[in-house]
């Protein structure tokens, strides 16, 4: 014989109470007691107070789509609008892509963060800028009433290195030992005009003077792992500028363009503009020859504004050459330039004190 077990079900007697939306609307709460379905009231009627929507679903990966495509996509070049979508996709949205934007808080933010300890301080801002931009459209649009990245975070993870500044040793040395045709073109453009990698890889040569000896800046290639883009959008209008050509780069490019079946002053064996991938296979070629030294395309340009700045040019007309928009940006090279420069000046007066007190 068998006995057979009761469970009683166990049931709960709800609280509830209503309250009025500013469309006339009703919104019901309900809670297991008083203290709890007061809390749950006194909540709403806050955010309501306050212009929130508590009757919104929206979650954070559908209301950053929208911000990306209303507030974003149409302002900015298309570098600028890969990097947002990459901080989106590898760095929030796993995280709280899927929760409502009403429900984030600063723990959440706040983890997101730590998450990030161990990476650039430029990422690091990055993420925070765009978290803070989505929050804000979000707080104006009343679906959130306060927004969960709190003023306090601050990016912290290790500064960028510093973009070095060749001597005019190393820039010999390069020049010398780099015989690839495209990698010494490349080169030789950035060192004598401090153009941008992409302003150097859309440089057609139409856009060369000879007779005048001189470049205009008119396009930009947007590099790419398929196939690169070529357009007349350039970074900023500053950007738009004639730059002279030295005497080297003179006679470089005239027997360049004596042998060149591309309208492209650097192009790929199908006489396209470089893709990523080609481009990458070139810079090895250039970092091999110097391995101690960080290197990069922009320190060819930093180098060039340095040049500029030790052979007394005006600081306007660096600005213009180098197409800053601001003169801020222009000056930043030349705080970098003049603290190695007093450096330099104050170590050798340091070595004399001491020659004359023996």
């Amino acid at each position: 014989m068998t006995k057979k077990k009761s469970q009683a079900k166990k049931t709960y007697q709800y609280l509830t109470k209503a309250v009025q939306m500013p469309d006339g609307t009703r919104k019901y709460f309900r809670a297991r007691t008083q203290e709890e379905l007061d809390e749950k009231v006194l909540k709403a009627q806050i955010l309501i107070k306050s212009g929130v929507n508590i009757c919104s679903e929206e979650t954070f990966a559908h209301f950053s789509q929208i911000w990306y495509d209303l507030y974003k996509k149409p302002y900015l070049r298309e570098n600028s609008l890969n990097s947002i979508k990459y901080v989106l996709n590898q760095h929030i949205l796993p995280y709280i892509g899927g929760c409502r934007l009403r429900d984030i808080n600063p723990m959440q933010i706040q983890s997101i963060m730590a998450g990030l300890s161990g990476k650039s301080n430029s990422l690091q801002a990055k993420v925070l800028m765009n978290l803070r931009s989505i929050f804000n459209v979000a707080m104006e649009n009343g679906l959130v009433a306060k927004s969960p990245v709190s003023t306090m975070l601050k990016p912290t993870g290790k500064a960028t290195q510093e973009k070095e500044t060749l001597t005019a040793k190393e820039c010999q040395t390069l020049l010398d030992r780099v015989k690839n045709t495209r990698a010494r073109t490349f080169l030789l453009i950035g060192l004598h005009t401090g153009m941008r990698r992409g302003e150097i890889l859309g440089l057609q040569w139409k856009d060369i003077d000879f007779k005048e000896k001189v470049i205009h800046v008119r396009h930009n290639a947007v590099v790419k792992e398929g196939a690169s883009t070529v357009s007349e959008d350039l970074k900023t209008k500053s950007a738009k500028r004639n730059i002279p050509l030295s005497e080297e780069l003179e006679t470089w490019l005239a027997e360049r363009k004596k042998t060149s079946h591309s309208q492209y002053v650097i192009a790929m064996e199908d006489h396209k503009p470089m893709t990523k991938s080609a481009y990458r296979s070139m810079w090895r070629l250039v970092e091999r020859e110097l391995p101690d030294t960080h290197l990069t395309a922009h320190s060819l340009r930093h180098t060039y504004i340095t040049r500029l700045f030790e052979a007394g040019l005006d600081v306007k007309e660096i600005q213009y050459l180098a197409g800053h928009s601001t003169m801020d940006m222009t000056l930043k090279v030349y705080t970098h330039y003049d603290g190695r420069s007093r450096e330099a000046k104050t170590a050798e007066k340091v070595r004399e004190a001491l020659r004359t007190s023996v």
